[in-house]
């Protein structure tokens, strides 16, 4: 007789779905352990956008899609580099997890929003983003009588005769039917991002944006019971200055990004996956142009200069710049983190990039501007405003701010975390950030993540339930 039937490490979004689904599925011992002293994990301080499709709400908004439309956007988009099997069953099932959530207290804007360039809106927009997701999967998990222990930050696995039996905190032993592992991924862990993901990693100017609590601790737990590592240098990374600990995932409309050679690269309106994978292919480094009329627009422009982002989410205020504004400027001039000029060429060499490049650059962008439309990336016309007023800025950018990580074991369609041998460990399951291989060389949009950590933890839990009690529930 095991303690629990089901233990789940981890209280994130991932974790608190693998626990309620695996109580539906006739597990009548469920253990939450939590390592921190609250419930949520990196979740909580999300954006609360979950992405699903053939939801209710899609419906409702008359939005039909075939099954597989989702799945087959999502694996193009990935250039085929994912592992599909898990990703096919996450996004079959992904609109009846929107439902699903919708049952248990989440409570969905009608609106949905378009999470990147996809061809019809997926994206459902929790009214509280993910703290008000997380408080209403704990307020599920406590009428069903799910046990949450906080503080608890598990330090190994059990094994017997090549299965997981539980886990172990310090003297403290739990056995059970079968493990979920959901601790998030390693963004809070230097080490860790410069092994998995060196394409973020700077020693003077990484940070991470979530929970100090994302060390990968999945990583070392079922690494020491044999278990695959997939996804290497995967993940979501978002632009900034270095030093100012500001994430700006969405930069306002009216800045031109150069890249190294000083030439554009892409739209700067672009959702922030797709720009981060533009500034992948350029160089990892790129420079934000503005002039005097962003910071201090004149009285005709003000509605444009301030209306700058196309992104609209229901549970969001209205997008402002965080990094370009005038005092935030001051301060990254104060700090070398920026530069001014009243002319173009000079600035341009304080940065490092050719003056002659630069200056051809912003005045092909001028003229676009002019004209209302950018023959080069398609930007909007209301987001072209011309750089003529001197002094011009200058803020160079890196893709610094880790906002996903993207390395994590090995699943299969199942969510059983498969082993060296290519064969799933017994009685060991994982779900959310920690899993690897889901995330491919983009970051499709808005609600990818927690689209992944709420649709995999279902699965992780329906079948931890069926591994622990041999009963498959419907």
């Amino acid at each position: 007789m095991t303690d629990v039937d089901v233990l789940v490490v981890g209280s994130g979004a991932a974790g608190l779905c693998a626990a309620l689904a695996a109580v539906e599925h006739g597990a009548t011992r469920v253990l939450v352990a939590e390592g921190s002293g609250e419930v949520g994990g990196s979740s909580r301080l999300s954006g609360g956008i979950v992405m699903g499709s053939r939801s209710g709400i899609q419906h409702a908004n008359e939005i039909f899609e075939e099954e597989d439309d989702l799945f087959g956007d999502y694996r193009s988009l990935m250039r085929w580099d994912i592992t599909a099997g898990p990703v096919r069953k996450f996004a079959r099932r992904s609109g009846e997890t929107i439902d699903w959530l919708a049952r248990h207290g989440v409570e969905f804007f009608d609106r949905l929003i378009f999470g990147g360039e996809e061809r019809q809106p997926r994206s459902h927009a929790v009214d509280g983003g993910g703290q008000a997701l997380i408080d209403a999967l704990h307020r599920a998990a406590v009428a069903r009588e799910i046990d949450i222990a906080l503080g608890q930050r598990v330090d190994r696995l059990l094994v017997s005769d090549g299965r997981v039996v539980g886990v172990a905190v310090g003297d403290d032993e739990i056995t059970a039917g079968a493990v979920v592992l959901a601790t998030g991924g390693f963004g809070a862990n230097p080490e860790k991002i410069a092994e998995l993901f060196p394409s973020a990693w700077d020693p003077e100017r990484t940070w991470y944006i979530g929970h100090d609590g994302a060390q990968g601790d999945a990583l070392d737990l079922a690494g020491a019971v044999g278990a695959q590592v997939t996804g290497h240098d995967r993940g979501l990374r978002t632009l900034g200055p270095g030093g100012t600990f500001v994430n700006e995932a969405l930069l306002p409309g009216w800045t031109v990004l150069l890249d190294p050679a000083g030439h554009r690269f892409a739209d700067e309106t672009a959702p922030y996956g797709i720009l981060d994978n533009a500034v992948r292919a350029h160089g990892n480094r790129c420079v934000a142009f503005l002039d005097h009329a962003a910071l201090e627009p004149p009285a005709e422009l003000a509605d444009r200069y301030r209306l700058a982002y196309k992104q609209v989410w229901p549970n969001h205020p209205p997008f402002r710049p965080r990094h370009y504004t005038p005092d935030m400027i001051e301060f990254l001039l104060t700090n070398k983190r920026a530069f001014v000029s009243d002319d173009l060429a000079s600035l341009a060499s304080e940065v490092g990039l050719d003056p002659v490049a630069v200056t051809g650059e912003i005045e092909r962008y001028n003229r676009f501007a002019d004209a209302g439309s950018d023959d080069d990336f398609g930007k909007a016309g209301k987001f072209l405003l011309p750089l003529r007023t001197p002094p011009f800025y200058a803020v160079p950018l890196w893709p610094i701010a880790v906002n996903l990580t993207g390395a994590g074991l090995r699943i299969d369609d199942c969510a059983r975390v498969i082993g060296a041998d290519g064969a799933p460990i017994p009685g060991l399951f994982a779900a959310g950030e920690c899993t690897g291989g889901l995330i491919g060389p983009l970051y499709m949009g808005s609600g990818n993540s927690l689209g992944l950590a709420t649709g995999i933890g279902r699965i992780a839990g329906e079948e931890a339930a069926f591994a622990a009690t041999g009963e498959r529930h419907t």
